[in-house]
């Protein structure tokens, strides 16, 4: 474990962020599977009367993409689907899709058209845009494909939107209630779900509010109309749950090691390029793994050393993003060398 006067000068380092009102949120570092440090700075809401916990889900943003990754390979493992399969075969509904594969989705490949970009075109934003009005769009106005499948890598909200869908019709059954039954409950992660403004009621007991600071004021900044798609983003996690989940991926509790192993392995392009991604995770050096995750008023980081088998987790309620990053940039180098 970290000695504990470098620890000491990583909490004394975030109490004063806090006291600066730099700084709302969450950080973790745990090894083993075991917590070695967290501080919890903050509010969960704006009128201050929720004080953040170890408990408090905050919106993952896009590190629920790890999870909707693992919901893919859960499914292939179980035999519904296999990797080289074309989208096409699940979302018929989809035919320009074609030359697309799940392998492509998975490493930010398949060239597909930005959904959100077309939705603040087009789409009325009084109405929650959902993965039907997803596809809807693009049967509708058929966005050109940024390029070939395979031929460049492009991170893509649209691909991950889409194999949630996926995982959804091989399950019969929703994305939210296939990652609770099938992640969230057999992990014993109570306080996370996949949540958005498509869902009839919150099922968290500790639901973290995101808000931003602009000059000089500090206002609301949560979801938004985009928020009814799940997949590129939707899933709510506490600190303590990121632990459990850090320790079942390392434990091979929900897919054995080996098959999971695949997830660290970046994609490669047509021309044998090598992306920097494999299934849900940047792939990083020494044996890194991680990923970023920015929306409204929240930010999100986690790192996970597969060798020193460390995880570090930073979420942030407090937007902008520009002012959160630097410091989950910093936290990580600190980690890094300790």
């Amino acid at each position: 474990m970290p000695p504990d006067n470098k620890l000491d000068e990583l909490g004394d380092w975030i109490d004063r962020l806090q006291a600066d009102e730099g700084f709302n949120g969450s950080v973790l570092l745990a090894r083993n599977g075991a917590i070695a440090f967290e501080r919890h700075c903050g509010f969960a809401d704006l009128d201050k009367r929720v004080p953040l916990t170890g408990h408090s889900s905050f919106s993952l943003a896009s590190v629920s993409k790890p999870f909707t990754a693992l919901g893919i390979m859960l499914q292939a493992h179980a035999g519904r689907l296999a990797l080289d399969d074309k989208l096409s075969t699940f979302i018929p509904e989809l035919p320009e899709t074609v030359a697309i594969t799940i392998r492509h989705l998975l490493h930010h490949t398949s060239g597909i058209a930005d959904h959100m970009e077309l939705a603040d075109e087009v789409w009325n934003p009084k109405d929650v845009l959902t993965i039907d009005g997803l596809i809807s769009l693009f049967q509708k106005y058929r966005p050109r494909p940024e390029f070939l499948p395979g031929r460049e890598f492009q991170y893509s909200n649209t691909g991950y939107a889409l194999l949630g869908e996926v995982i959804a019709r091989t399950a019969g059954t929703s994305y939210p209630q296939f990652m609770d039954e099938t992640i969230f409950k057999p992990l014993g992660m109570n306080d996370s779900a996949a949540f958005n403004l498509a869902s009839r009621e919150c099922p968290l007991r500790e639901r973290v509010f995101g808000f931003r600071r602009q000059q000089g004021r500090t206002m609301p900044c949560d979801l938004n109309f985009l928020d009814g798609v799940y997949g590129d983003g939707g899933i709510y996690s506490s600190a303590h749950d990121l632990v459990r989940w850090d320790r079942a991926l390392r434990e091979g509790t929900l897919l054995p090691r080996e098959v999971y192993q695949e997830a660290y392995v970046s994609g490669r392009l047509n021309n044998g390029e090598p992306t920097g991604y494999g299934f849900g995770w940047e792939i990083e050096p020494d044996n890194v793994v991680e990923h970023w995750g920015e929306w409204e008023g929240f930010t999100s980081f986690i790192r996970r050393d597969l060798t020193r088998h460390t995880l570090l987790v930073v979420l942030s309620n407090l937007g902008p993003a520009s002012e959160v990053d630097p410091i989950c940039a910093d936290i990580s180098r600190f980690v890094a060398n300790i």
